[in-house]
């Protein structure tokens, strides 16, 4: 018989700083994932499902809104306490917003062990509440993109994929976005960029999911040896003056930041970042090693293409062209009319197109990458794909997979591609 007292009191202490790497700590998390699904029973699963996780989702959304997260690091930084434990009467003063209001969301989130309850009617700051004020694109979670987006088409999914008689969405113009929208003109890209805010709202939960979630592409691809071996004089990186890496479809440039902290020297222009004029419209983060304004603008060259057009004559043969998280949207045929295009340009002998995607593992495949499937097919009717999918989609274009690169904490992989 299991003792609660003595399960209870091996886990005081434990945090997310408490494990030797990453790596450790994500085998604790998904364990104790496990563990907590083992000791839940069904109407526990039913009430996070169906009441939990929508109302906290609203509260934290209306907190931000409210300013309660931002208001609350500046009282903690006057104070220098960095937990900061507060009262709602204390908020209530810093924000504007009506006391028992805030009292009811607050604890509402405590319940979730989203924030700490530490004395009566007194919470203070987690590392998560923390985060809602330090990083600008982390709220955005929890607005437009929730929202606007992902509640909207989540919850039509269902009733579109009956509308089909249950058949495999594989087309991006006609699926459960359209469904939701009821706009058969519309895509998923065109829907967030008629959309100032959601666009803004969109490009930061792909910057936090690029941040958080996974391990950074220098750390998974040895980018050194790339470097080492485009330099074409001992002055140099770039063989002829062509760019080190085209990251296209790159958003805000959160990977082209990872290669310039990793790589600083690199020099003008030797990294591009690509993607469509209403994606780029919205702020890029371009940073150098110094943090500069002129090396901000030194560092990465800001060029709107869109990856179903060649590439444009200055950006052919690149040492690496990178693609993350560009094909998953799109099924097979119009993913492969993707690779063809790039193909081109690519140097026999001397360009990689660097694909940054999750994969489908065939047993067990992590929760996070089953998720993200799920979303392919909720709003652009694609998916993750497995280590044969990508084999095969790749070899469809007329190239060929050199090598999957993966670490045990990563939920992406690398997949390297040469022309033939």
């Amino acid at each position: 018989m299991a003792s609660a007292d003595a399960l209870i009191s091996s886990l005081r202490g434990i945090s997310a700083t408490a494990f030797s790497s990453e790596s450790e700590r994500i085998r604790a998390r998904d364990a104790l994932l496990s563990a907590l699904r083992a000791v839940q029973s069904p109407w526990d699963l039913a009430w996070e499902h169906n009441w939990a996780n929508p109302a906290i989702n609203a509260a934290i959304s209306a907190l931000i809104h409210a300013g309660v997260f931002t208001h609350w690091a500046a009282e903690a930084s006057r104070l220098s306490d960095d937990a900061c434990p507060i009262t709602p009467a204390r908020l209530a003063a810093l924000t504007g917003a009506d006391e028992l209001l805030l009292r009811r969301l607050l604890r509402a989130v405590s319940g979730q062990h989203l924030i700490t309850e530490v004395g009566l009617d007194t919470y203070a700051r987690t590392a998560w509440a923390k985060t809602l004020a330090s990083d600008p694109a982390f709220p955005s979670m929890y607005q437009g993109f929730y929202h606007e987006l992902n509640s909207g088409m989540f919850r039509t999914l269902p009733a579109y994929l009956k509308s089909t008689g249950f058949r495999n969405p594989s087309d991006a113009s006609d699926c459960n976005l359209q469904y939701w929208l009821g706009d058969p003109s519309t895509n998923l890209f065109r829907y967030i960029g008629t959309n100032p805010a959601l666009t803004a709202h969109f490009n930061d939960a792909m910057e936090c999911h690029s941040k958080y979630n996974l391990t950074p592409w220098v750390d998974v691809y040895p980018t050194d040896d790339v470097v080492i071996s485009s330099s074409s004089s001992s002055s140099g990186f770039i063989k002829d003056d062509r760019p080190l890496v085209v990251d296209i479809g790159g958003g805000k440039g959160h990977d082209l930041k990872k290669f310039l902290d990793r790589h600083p020297s690199v020099p003008e222009g030797s990294l591009v970042l690509q993607d469509l004029p209403e994606i780029l419209k919205t702020g890029v983060v371009v940073v150098d090693a110094d943090g500069g304004e002129e090396g901000k603008q030194k560092a990465i060259r800001v060029q709107p293409h869109d990856f179903f057009t060649p590439q444009p004559e200055g950006c052919r043969g690149a040492r690496l062209y990178f693609m993350h998280n560009v094909l998953h949207d799109w099924p097979d045929e119009t993913a492969r009319k993707i690779l063809e295009t790039l193909a081109p340009a690519m140097e026999k002998g001397y360009s990689r197109l660097l694909i940054h995607e999750s994969l489908v593992s065939s047993e067990k495949p992590l929760s996070r990458v089953t998720v993200s499937d799920m979303t392919m097919m909720a709003c652009l009717g694609a998916a993750e794909r497995s280590e044969k999918q990508w084999e095969d989609l790749v070899a469809s274009a007329g190239l060929r997979v050199v090598k999957m690169w993966r670490t045990v904490e990563s939920v992406e992989t690398i997949v390297e591609v040469e022309r033939v």
